[in-house]
């Protein structure tokens, strides 16, 4: 079985006309074997039931039973609690010829009450949620339609997207909570309510990718921490690229203790022998410098809620607490330069000397940690649709007014536990080297790079419609950032007793100026966001694992270097273009959204083919 496959951009058409055979299809991926539900959940499995209920779809979402008076009916399996909503359920659309899969969350909203005057008041009630549909005409064999299936009730319950931006991109509850996830395994038995069992015979199989991540990170949030080290010995492969694939992918709000227990597992893979102390801090190295990327690109000012969600700078300093423990135990590891290695690069290509490297991710930890230090911020990280959801009361629910004002905020952001306490000596002295540093060229232009997302291809769509376009990231460098930077490095050295030397005129990389990139037409995150945080940046390049496969779903043939995949501004519309090492524009892309989508293992491309470059 192919698990999550990718579907070819000429695969052939067809539709499997057996809908009894679609059922029992339906029926096996249902079985409750597929699923870890913890007891508390008291979940309860009904298969095959008839059932006619309010139904609309609008622009790709499931209006409110309130909100509509048109019905469908349905051939429904769920999977629900006792006299609730159904958390999942698969409902098979005989008539139309449609698997729809929704999921349920018990949110706070509002609701009509009254006589002669309408007022609202605010009530829990189930939301139901379209994770996706699946067109049997888009199919043309029973194993293809079941391999999507499964896709879509695995993506339910972690979530449909690794930017969860809408509630929909992000996992139910139980996911998050360690209660409920699910792994399709032919042959499965009654639902487990042991994790390990559960995560063992996921392990035994042919898991795709995503679903080995996914696994991983469920077994860190329902794994007590004293049982981890018996998640140590599991088949896993690959740690550094595994644990770099979680933290990538990871939904760190409602906070738990995910973080903790993730760092422990670090700590763990090392004594057990699974990771050399090089590898260990390359990770912690490599997982500071993402986070410094990011929170150029997005701060908690204009970005986040006006940082109402700030989950990244309380992982920023985790991971700079284990970064400095490792700092103390191998300063060898971080001083010097190894011999034979190559120069400075280009930012995006290739890499400096691995300790340089390493100070470089310690100097951009420190410089945000310091800067967002005593930076209002809510009691509890969340938005305003997480704080919709009803959680447990482990999970208090924010004051609205925390979200929408920030000086009605208590909290500040590392009260009393300042920067300057954490640094050992050691440590400080391997800071004051990554401040001479500076003389690199590529130093220099880390202090101004920003990593923003795109959905290139999903510019075309309606307000408010979801978008599962493969998404892209992208490089940007911003001079006046980095002269910012720079202040707050001196600075900051002056409170550490460091020396800082005077750094020259800034050697900026050259890109392409926002100027030339077309403002998406929608209120998401999009690469024109550039503009809200400084006026003088440059794209200096697309990150290529993105970009590569995007570029091979889309079956496009590029005999060329591509240095930038964006959208640029045109008279007649925006059009995605394909630029060389040398900015030269090599190919272009008109999505034409009235076209439609097709969707194929969570992932939406447009009907319209890349020409030929």
């Amino acid at each position: 079985m192919h698990r999550f496959r990718p579907l070819q951009p000429n695969a052939p058409a067809g539709e499997p006309t057996d809908l009894l055979a679609v059922s029992q299809l339906i029926d096996d991926a249902m079985q409750p074997g597929h699923f870890f539900a913890a007891p508390e959940l008291r979940l309860a499995w009904i298969a095959g039931k008839a059932e006619t209920i309010p139904w609309e779809v609008f622009r790709g979402k499931l209006l409110d039973p309130a909100h509509t008076r048109a019905s469908r009916s349905f051939l429904s399996w769920r999977l629900a609690a006792p006299a609730a909503e159904p958390m999942l359920s698969v409902k098979l659309d005989v008539l139309a010829r449609q698997i729809h899969v929704v999921r349920g969350i018990l949110c706070y909203a509002w609701e009509a009450h009254g006589g002669s005057v309408i007022e609202t008041r605010e009530t829990i009630k189930w939301t139901r949620e379209l994770v996706g549909t699946i067109s049997l005409a888009d199919f043309a064999d029973l194993e293809t339609l079941r391999d999507e299936l499964l896709c879509l009730i695995w993506q339910a319950i972690v979530g449909t997207s690794r930017l969860p931006l809408h509630s929909i991109e992000a996992p139910l509850p139980a996911f998050t909570l360690g209660q409920l996830h699910y792994l399709y395994r032919p042959g499965a038995e009654p639902p487990s309510q042991v994790w390990s069992d559960f995560v063992a015979r996921g392990l035994e199989i042919g898991l795709a990718c995503p679903e080995r991540v996914k696994l991983l990170e469920f077994a860190l949030r329902t794994a007590p921490r004293q049982e981890l080290p018996r998640l140590v010995q599991m088949a896993w492969h690959d740690w550094p690229r595994l644990l770099r694939a979680l933290f990538n992918g990871i939904s760190l709000s409602p906070p738990t203790a995910f973080v903790d227990r993730a760092l422990a597992l670090v700590d763990l893979l090392e004594s057990h022998g699974k990771l050399t102390a090089d590898a260990k801090i390359d990770f912690l190295s490599w997982l500071l410098r993402q986070l410094g990327r990011h929170l150029t690109a997005y701060d908690l000012v204009t970005f986040h809620h006006r940082g109402a969600n700030y989950p990244d700078a309380l992982l920023l300093d985790a991971a700079l607490k284990a970064y400095l423990r490792e700092i103390d135990r191998h300063p060898q590891l971080f001083h010097g330069e190894p011999p034979l290695t190559p120069g400075p690069s280009p930012p995006g290509r290739g890499e400096a000397p691995a300790h340089r490297m390493r100070r470089r991710a310690l100097r951009q930890a420190c410089l945000l940690r310091r800067h967002y230090e005593g930076h209002r911020v809510p009691d509890q990280p969340t938005t305003p649709g997480e704080n919709a959801r009803v959680m447990p009361a482990s999970h208090p629910r924010v004051e609205e007014e925390q979200l929408t004002h920030p000086l009605k905020r208590r909290r500040r952001l590392f009260d009393g536990d300042p920067l300057a306490g954490l640094l050992s000596p050691v440590a400080r002295s391997i800071l004051a080297e990554s401040l001479r540093d500076l003389e690199h060229a590529d130093e220099q232009a880390e202090l101004g790079l920003g990593l923003f997302i795109d959905r290139p291809l999903g510019y075309g769509k309606a307000l408010g419609e979801p978008d599962q376009t493969p998404i892209l990231a992208h490089l940007a460098f911003s001079r006046s950032i980095a002269r910012r930077r720079l202040t707050e490095l001196k600075e900051l050295s002056g409170e550490l007793g460091l020396q800082f030397g005077e750094v020259g005129e800034l050697v900026c990389p050259t890109g392409m100026p926002h100027e030339e990139l077309a403002e998406c037409p929608r209120p998401v995150a999009a690469l024109a966001d550039v503009r809200k945080v400084a006026d003088d940046f440059v794209v200096v390049r697309t990150l290529p694992g993105g970009l590569q496969r995007m570029l091979g779903l889309l079956g496009a043939c590029v005999s060329f270097q591509v240095r930038l995949c964006v959208q640029l501004r045109r008279e007649d519309g925006p059009v995605l273009a394909l630029l060389d090492e040398t900015m030269q524009q090599r190919a272009e892309l008109r999505v034409d959204a009235k076209a439609g989508f097709r969707t194929r293992a969570g992932v939406e491309l447009p009907r319209t083919t890349w020409p030929e470059a």
